[in-house]
């Protein structure tokens, strides 16, 4: 297995950690990345248009498992390394099972997953990028308080 995280671009830019304007920019926004939350596999930056980004669903923190054959196992629209690992487990443990003179079937399943937030970790790195990016954060959560 092979796993890497794709940087596409910065979810909440702000005054000090800001929108990509240069191919450099984003490459030193994906090393400080790298640094603080301690990614340890290999980071694939994606173009500065978002080429990647737009193929794989525009969403900010999503995880996909591709089977070598170019096969979709595992799609989330938000990262749960728990969630993964579970599937992961689950996956490789269909893999292997073969009943006496049968055999196991793969099939496509769609679930309502739960992951743990961080919200004090995660504002603290809205603020790192600045006043703006945790201010229209915050305003955002209002208005999303205010559908509810």
């Amino acid at each position: 297995m092979a796993w890497y995280f794709v940087y596409t671009r910065e979810a909440h830019p702000g005054e000090h950690v800001t929108h990509h304007t240069s191919f450099e920019t984003k490459l030193d926004n994906a090393r400080l990345l790298r640094d603080e939350i301690g990614i340890r596999r290999p980071i694939l930056v994606d173009d500065l248009e978002g080429t990647a980004h737009r193929a794989y669903g525009l969403l900010p923190n999503m995880t996909w498992v591709i089977g070598r054959g170019g096969r979709i196992l595992y799609r989330a629209d938000w990262t749960s390394a728990a969630n993964v690992e579970a599937f992961l487990d689950r996956y490789e443990e269909g893999r292997r099972r073969r009943p006496p003179g049968g055999v196991v079937s793969s099939y496509v399943s769609e679930q309502i997953e739960f992951r743990d937030v961080d919200r004090e970790a995660f504002y603290d790195r809205l603020r790192r990028n600045g006043p703006r990016s945790y201010d229209e954060f915050k305003h955002a959560e209002r208005l999303w308080a205010e559908r509810d």
